[in-house]
């Protein structure tokens, strides 16, 4: 089994990648369809992969044994986790191996395949010795408790938050004091059939999934609010806000472009009568560490909206892409765990493709600092 355990090991670098395998003789290395090496060393040291890049690199031995290793460079200062840490797959005839980084504090990582829960897992990799045949969809998911804040009056503001919460989210206990990591690799067998793209549409939507929510403020002259009553659903026109982002222009030099919309907010009491209503603004959506380039381009997008109505902490998400004219791709993010969340992105004419999905915990979050979900999404296809 080619896996990181023995054969193949991959390592970030400050500034590149690093391959490592135990076969002895010759090797070949073709990087995203280029021969970068060939040599009987044991290792090949990558410095041209930018930070959130998807590489693909096929490797060939003497013994005739092949594997297909995916990854992306990080940057260990990067404010995103998932730039700042590596995740990678080894693919081959005989299994896949995901790998990646530890996570501090966390003892267990959960592992789905398709969807349906697998194994649970100690250390930080899982080798899945079923053959692929078809694209499958792996999800890997861990809690890191949370570390609270030292600051006089933290622990109270925080307990006040929580007894006034519904009692419906008691249930969320623990999840309220944990931080969310959650890695997908989509993993194919094969090329995709789109070998090239002109067109890549990111769509992002924080909702509420009650169609009325409770304020946890009793003192709040607006009781309720009015929630968007649904659950997942990319073509939805309930939600806090739409943030779309389009690359055009792919197989030349890309054009970049952004939408934002944010719904009404209205205030209600227990019987139905409106307290309040007004939209927010969305003056703190934009656009970051652009750069374009000849068939790629990469980009920050930042999210910070509050209610209107009240002092409240901002819902708050931060997605770094780098897209290529290719379906490869790799994207990282992190958002606040209220209110719901669905991220969505659509290659060319293609269906809408869901990239990650996270519930809410509920409004009670009061006291800093506020867990966040941190996820990935890699692709793992030539």
């Amino acid at each position: 089994m080619m896996n990181g355990e023995g054969l193949i090991q991959v390592r970030p670098l400050n500034d590149g990648i690093e391959l490592t395998w135990s076969l002895e003789g010759e090797a070949h290395i073709v990087r995203n369809g280029t021969d970068v090496y060939r040599g009987t060393e044991h290792h090949y040291v990558d410095l041209e992969t930018k930070v959130g890049e998807q590489v693909a690199y096929h490797l060939t031995f003497e013994s005739g044994e092949e594997a297909n290793v995916y990854t992306a460079a990080v940057n260990p200062e990067d404010q995103v986790y998932w730039n700042r840490h590596m995740t990678a797959a080894v693919v081959a005839e005989t299994g896949t191996y995901l790998h990646w980084d530890p996570i501090s504090d966390v003892e267990t990582y959960e592992i789905y395949r398709q969807g349906r829960r697998v194994a649970e897992v100690s250390g930080a990799g899982y080798i899945d010795e079923t053959p692929l045949t078809a694209p499958t969809f792996y999800e890997v998911r861990a809690l890191r408790p949370m570390k609270r804040t030292g600051k006089p009056g933290a622990h109270l503001i925080d307990f006040v938050g929580k007894a006034m919460t519904l009692a419906k989210e008691y249930t969320l206990s623990t999840r309220r004091d944990s931080e969310l990591y959650v890695m997908y690799f989509m993993v194919s067998p094969s090329t995709p059939e789109i070998n090239e793209v002109d067109e890549i549409q990111l769509r992002v939507q924080p909702f509420i999934k009650p169609p009325i929510l409770k304020n946890p403020n009793l003192f709040s002259p607006h009781p309720y609010f009015e929630g968007d009553g649904r659950s997942y659903n990319v073509y939805s026109e309930d939600y806090r806000t739409r943030t779309e982002v389009l690359v055009e222009q792919l197989n030349d030099v890309p054009l970049l472009s952004i939408k934002k919309d944010a719904n009404v907010t209205r205030g209600y009491t227990k019987n139905h009568k409106v307290t309040g209503e007004d939209v927010a603004s969305v003056d703190q959506v934009y656009l970051e560490d652009v750069t374009i380039e000849l068939g790629k381009v990469a980009y920050r997008l930042q999210h910070s909206v509050g209610n209107p109505l009240v002092i409240a902490p901002d819902i708050k998400y931060t997605i770094f892409a780098h897209l290529k004219n290719r379906a490869a791709f790799k994207l990282s993010g992190e958002h606040t765990q209220a209110p719901h969340h669905e991220i969505y992105m659509r290659i060319g004419d293609a269906p809408w493709m869901t990239i990650h999905r996270a519930d809410s915990l509920g409004v009670s979050f009061m006291a800093q600092p506020f867990p966040y979900c941190h996820w990935t999404y890699l692709t793992c296809m030539q």
